[in-house]
């Protein structure tokens, strides 16, 4: 079975409308990408890895604004690139 985006993002969507823990999201990420190894949709991998990090610490956490918008346009298909502005955010205050 193919790990596609649109899968990942209702997964994302649902957590982050629980307001589960940021650190608890980038934990999952990673779970994802070791489930499924290699067997996900192009551009996936950078999006579970990138999450991922928002384990380490406040500083690399996203407000649950971007990561709805992230979970949106993957369920669309789109390739996301979290290095650009549009899902980064000043990280001062989640959700």
């Amino acid at each position: 079975m193919i790990y596609t985006k649109a899968i990942f993002g209702n997964e994302l969507k649902k957590r982050v409308s629980q307001k589960q823990d940021v650190a608890e999201i980038g934990i999952w990420a990673y779970s994802a990408y070791l489930e499924y190894s290699g067997e996900w949709d192009h551009n996936l991998l950078d999006v579970m890895i990138g999450l991922n990090t928002m384990e380490l610490g406040s500083e690399f956490a996203r407000s649950y604004e971007i990561l709805n918008k992230i979970a949106n346009d993957l369920i669309a298909g789109k390739d996301i690139d979290l290095n650009v502005a549009e899902y980064r955010d000043n990280n001062d205050v989640l959700g």
